[in-house]
């Protein structure tokens, strides 16, 4: 299973009136109170607040990079066959956390099979019931 880690520390300030989007281009960071050095998603009402949009969604760290921390702590076994192998599935060589959140398989895909197993360890396969594994090798 994946989870999502971040590092950011986030705080809360009360802003009495919001000034604007002040994106200095120079490398100047001095911001007032009220001020943001980006903004997306937001609207400012009438009486000078920011309002998000509808439709955002709430995530941790909005706008903030993810590192995505595969649990190699257990192994399961995705799938079972009696004879020779025929099966064929579909990985990825990368994962990556979305917009709002989700894991999204990203890279070239790869059709793994028994024969050429060898070379995708450590790739990625998104499951039928929507978790991401990472492979590891097929047993005999």
């Amino acid at each position: 299973m994946a989870q999502i880690v971040t590092n950011v520390q986030e705080r809360i300030y009360q802003i009495k009136r919001w000034l604007g989007v002040n994106e200095a281009q120079e490398g100047e960071a001095s911001l007032k109170m009220g001020e943001a050095a980006v903004m997306r998603n937001f609207k400012v009402t009438a009486g000078g607040a920011l309002k998000k949009r509808g439709g955002s969604k709430n995530i941790a760290g909005l706008m903030s990079g993810y590192t995505v921390e595969v649990d190699t702590g257990t192994t399961d076994v995705l799938l079972t066959e009696e004879q020779e192998s025929t099966a064929a599935l579909t990985m990825y060589p990368n994962i990556e956390v979305d917009s709002v959140g989700g894991i999204t398989l990203t890279g070239e895909p790869a059709e793994v099979t028994a024969s050429n197993e060898d070379a995708y360890i450590g790739w990625y396969y998104r499951h039928s019931d929507g978790l991401v594994y990472k492979f590891t090798g097929v047993t005999t």
